[in-house]
């Protein structure tokens, strides 16, 4: 259990008696004019019902709320994962967060693509993820806990 500011948190993989929730959550947290999304599919209800299956979606609940929310991939070769989609209510935003989130997945290695013009990028590289590379579309973060 995390505390903050008189908050109990729980950190968790996410369960599936949580995928309406999880569903609700994403739909008020994460909308199309959000420049983090690079992908569609961040936005559909039925991959994060698909990810919460897999054990690929990690959450911050106070109480029953959720109140944070990540879903991740990992790769083939068991050794790098990619962050695909997560979402924060207001009161959550803590730039310790997302390392945490992402060590409750037991990997190591962390990716993610962002629009070269998103604000996101000054949070990434304030948090301490590496830009890899870039295109004319994306920046390639990696993050290595």
């Amino acid at each position: 259990m995390l505390k903050y500011n008189k908050m109990k948190l729980i950190l968790k993989i996410a369960e599936e008696s949580e995928i309406k929730s999880l569903q609700l959550f994403f739909k008020l947290y994460l909308d199309e004019e959000n420049d983090w999304i690079v992908n569609w599919e961040f936005l559909c209800p039925f991959w994060i019902a698909a990810a919460v299956k897999r054990k690929q979606m990690i959450v911050l609940k106070e109480g029953i709320r959720i109140v944070w929310a990540l879903r991740f991939y990992p790769r083939k070769d068991n050794i790098w994962v990619s962050v695909y989609q997560f979402a924060l209510a207001e009161k959550i935003r803590w730039k310790w967060l997302i390392g945490k989130m992402l060590k409750k997945t037991w990997y190591k290695n962390f990716d993610l693509t962002c629009f070269i013009n998103s604000n996101f990028n000054k949070y990434y590289k304030k948090t301490g993820w590496n830009l890899v590379k870039n295109d004319e579309k994306l920046n390639y973060w990696s993050l290595g806990i």
